[in-house]
């Protein structure tokens, strides 16, 4: 056992109703993180049962599984999963089962890189699918590894056509009915991180003229169709939208105005259709703790910087926590368990998301921790323990600690 104290977060740790149907046992989520894991043909193995259902127990309240892609991808994580056939789902089924035994829920997150790929990597290569995004725009940085040379994302890009659009929105659709075959309890969009519906948010990389390009309206357009297609897999009330409006990975970062005009816009849309949870990401702001040697750079090109100070949540908080709202509101990046205890106190937030520190303080520990006032396990083993390389799949992965 660790400590006996009495918690100083209880409003963290207290039951909440995500929605009327679905009662988290805490406030805590462990956020989506890639661990490069799905060794067996991109589906999980028994290394990621025990994973999932080690941070399930006890632990916390919220699960969002790691990124899943969608359809064939040039990713740099050539373990990450796929979601595209019946056998994926049933690959998933055994961890969703070993989660909820233990009393736990999971989302499902769906995953497409858009341009923030390499058509040289083995799966494009194989299937001879393109790297699609809103416009032939490359995207800077990457690190492929297992090519020669070493190269960053592809510029051999296609600008997604009215069809391409409508088969990749139903793809999110297919991959999320798989997911519920396989027992997600939900899903979580991540529309962030230099990926697919990041790529249609922002003009630094969607130049189109069409009704997907241009205006806030018409760049928020992509992902509001792939909210409604996925409404009709899962109620609304069970999605969620992972969303870092000062996200500068890959030059993706757009100006103060942009996208404050944005995420107003998005933000109002998602709770106007009654979403379940906005996902607030900080990331690309000034703010929070670093993580590890993964730590992003907050440096903003010329022209976008950001107000002195800048904090999301204090200009879009309010668009979620408003008279009238049903969407939760969680946050990420970088918080402290005693900053965001305050801001459910205060009624600003009302989830949280840790990420890495869910690795380290593996099983219930973390989540025991924030109950017995005992500090987080602090990485020691360097920033390979994220994605790897491993020698073998539980390294860094199911060899962790618990506190004593």
């Amino acid at each position: 056992m660790i400590g006996i104290e009495t918690s100083n977060a209880p409003y963290l740790l207290e039951p909440f109703e995500l929605s009327r149907s679905l009662t988290l046992r805490n406030r805590i989520c462990m956020g989506s993180m890639t661990r490069n894991r799905n060794t067996n043909a991109n589906k999980p193995t028994s290394a990621a049962t025990q994973y999932y259902t080690d941070r399930a127990r006890n632990g916390a309240g919220l699960i969002v599984a790691e990124g899943t892609f969608i359809s064939p991808t040039g990713s740099e994580w050539l373990h990450a999963p796929l979601m595209t056939s019946l056998s994926h789902a049933l690959a998933w089924k055994p961890i969703t089962s070993a989660v909820h035994s233990v009393g736990g829920t999971i989302f499902f997150q769906p995953w497409h890189e858009g341009r923030a790929q390499n058509d040289l990597a083995p799966m494009l290569l194989e299937t001879s699918y393109p790297v699609l995004a809103p416009s032939a725009i490359p995207a800077k940085a990457g690190k492929y590894r297992f090519l020669p040379g070493v190269p960053g994302h592809t510029s051999n890009i296609t600008a997604m056509t009215p069809s391409h659009i409508v088969d990749v929105i139903a793809q999110y659709a297919t991959s999320c009915s798989l997911a519920k075959t396989a027992g997600f309890d939900g899903v979580e969009i991540i529309a962030q991180g230099g990926y697919l519906i990041h790529n249609f948010l922002c003009t630094r990389s969607n130049t189109r003229t069409d009704v997907y390009g241009g205006s806030a309206p018409n760049r928020c357009r992509f992902l509001l169709e792939v909210v409604d297609a996925i409404a009709a897999v899962y109620p609304m009330s069970r999605i969620g939208v992972k969303i870092a409006p000062c996200d500068n990975v890959a030059d993706i970062a757009c100006s103060y105005p942009e996208l404050s005009e944005t995420y107003t816009f998005l933000i109002r849309e998602l709770v106007r259709k009654g979403i379940g949870f906005v996902n607030l990401s900080r990331r690309g702001c000034a703010k929070g703790e670093p993580n590890d040697d993964f730590s992003d750079s907050t440096t903003r090109p010329d022209g976008m910087e950001l107000p002195t100070g800048y904090e999301p949540l204090d200009e879009f908080g309010p668009l979620v926590k408003c008279e009238g709202s049903r969407t939760k509101l969680m946050v990420n990046y970088g918080y402290s368990v005693d900053e965001a205890e305050e801001l459910v106190k205060q009624g600003r937030i009302d989830l949280i998301t840790f990420g890495r520190p869910f690795i380290y303080n593996p099983e219930q520990d973390l989540v025991e921790r924030i109950r017995k006032n005992v500090p987080f396990v602090k990485n020691d083993r360097g920033g390979k323990v994220n994605y790897g390389p491993y020698e073998e799949v539980n390294e860094n992965y199911n060899d962790w600690p618990t506190a004593t």
